[in-house]
């Protein structure tokens, strides 16, 4: 009898894939334009992308890819397959949804409450979260994008 194993591993990592490319983006274009706007613009586009982007395309991206890595890592274990690559992936996954929920969720939420009628305060908002978002930023996508490596390669081990 065959397992589903491999198949629940590349359904993670095709999730995590996904959801490293969404992350890249943001790192490769959406971040570096924001960057060369007036602080008003930055603070209004990146509230406007906070509320959008939590809609059930993304919900599925962004817990699907840990809980389905977890998953994966569950079935291999019973099935006494290798876990080592599926763990490895697993534990990127988490740490990716740790490292939001920890770093950029707050930020997003700091940035939520700058005032838009007053320039200094949204000044002061971009400059309390621009570096430290985008540094998170960068670590979670990395981390998402070597933990879809990890979960893709698992079913070839």
């Amino acid at each position: 009898m065959t397992t589903p194993v491999p198949a629940v591993t590349l359904l993670a990592g095709v999730l995590s894939a996904l959801l490293a490319g969404l992350y890249l983006a943001f790192s490769l274009a959406v971040m570096p334009s924001l960057a060369r706007l007036p602080d008003p613009v930055l603070v209004s586009v990146m509230r406007a992308v906070n509320r959008v982007i939590v809609r059930p395309g993304f919900v599925v991206l962004f817990l699907g890819a840990p809980l389905v890595a977890v998953a994966a890592v569950v079935l291999a274990r019973v099935a006494g397959a290798p876990v080592i690559a599926a763990v490895v992936g697993a534990v990127l996954q988490i740490a990716s949804l740790v490292v939001t929920a920890v770093v950029n969720i707050p930020l997003n939420t700091a940035l939520d409450r700058a005032d838009p009628g007053d320039a200094g305060d949204v000044a002061r908002a971009r400059e309390a979260f621009e570096r430290p978002w985008v540094r998170a930023h960068g670590v979670r996508t990395a981390v998402t994008v070597l933990g879809a490596v990890a979960l893709l390669a698992a079913p070839l081990l």
